[in-house]
């Protein structure tokens, strides 16, 4: 394996490659260096500080799963907010949605988004729809200072390493919790729970400290190029009822053409195994 013809991310005693045929961007912004090459296998990816982050072959998976399992389950959504996910991936899977009337995207790093504007123009070609508005900036600041309140709050964060590191952290959950309005849902990616399960736990942990156990619900899917493949996403309710994501109320305005989503994908996705019970506390 040539270090000119493979990319490998690795992950303690464990990594993943792909063979590529030409790397597109290398760049230094101030938060990360971002690198997206054009590979073999898996179409373009994107490399943040050395880490998947995007892939043509699965990204549809992990976006579909981060939006629509929240939307399901809104009665009348009309205002959503995403912080991360400077791809536009997320911002893709809402505009699907014409009863959102607002969508506001809040990443810190401009070259993130510039860079997926140009090189994943499938995927990001949801920050042009009208109802996009797009602020450079940091996400925790925003929701702390902004006094905006939103239907959905998606929080589309890279690992707790750096800036992002503030976006695991309880203060910023308080300040996410604040900013629903009356039913209102938030979700978060926690990460992998089988290869990062102190990370899984300890921020469904937190996240029950400020939401209340019962209104967390963490749900799971599988992304191929992400640390061991399974991968976790949490719905908490900004009100003092628990979630019930086992019988959403919108199925029946999903958007048609979806490649992951499903409303049986929705509630086997909530079903978690064994070990990851044990991991929350669920089971002894």
């Amino acid at each position: 394996m040539s270090e000119q013809e493979w990319f490998t991310e690795i992950f303690g005693n464990s990594a993943f490659s792909v063979r590529y045929s030409k790397k597109l961007v290398d760049l230094q912004s101030d938060f990360q260096r971002i690198e997206i090459f054009e590979s073999v296998s898996m179409g373009r990816v994107l490399v943040l500080n050395g880490c998947f982050m995007v892939t043509d072959k699965d990204a549809f998976i992990y976006h579909e799963m981060l939006v629509h399992p929240a939307m399901a389950l809104l009665a009348s959504p009309g205002r959503a907010l995403v912080i991360g996910g400077g791809d536009g991936g997320a911002v893709t899977e809402l505009t699907k949605y014409p009863e959102l009337t607002t969508i506001i995207l809040c990443e810190i790093d401009g070259k993130v988004i510039d860079s997926c504007r140009e090189f994943f123009p499938d995927i990001s070609r949801g920050l042009d729809d009208p109802r996009v508005k797009v602020v450079v900036g940091d996400g925790a600041a925003f929701v702390r200072e902004s006094g905006e309140h939103f239907d959905l709050i998606v929080v589309d964060s890279t690992d707790p390493v750096g800036p992002a590191e503030v976006l695991f952290q309880e203060p910023f959950y308080e300040a996410v919790k604040q900013s629903l309005r009356p039913g209102g849902l938030a979700v978060f990616q926690t990460e992998s729970p089988l290869f990062m399960e102190d990370v899984f736990h300890s921020v469904t942990l937190n996240l029950g400290a400020v939401f209340g156990h019962r209104s967390v619900r963490p749900y799971l899917a599988t992304i191929p190029c992400y640390p061991g493949g399974l991968w976790s996403f949490t719905l908490c309710s900004g009100d003092s009822y628990p979630c019930d994501p086992a019988n959403p109320a919108s199925f029946g305005r999903l958007p048609v053409a979806l490649r992951y989503y499903t409303p049986d994908i929705h509630r086997a996705a909530f079903a978690l195994p064994a070990f990851a019970q044990r991991s929350l506390g669920q089971l002894p």
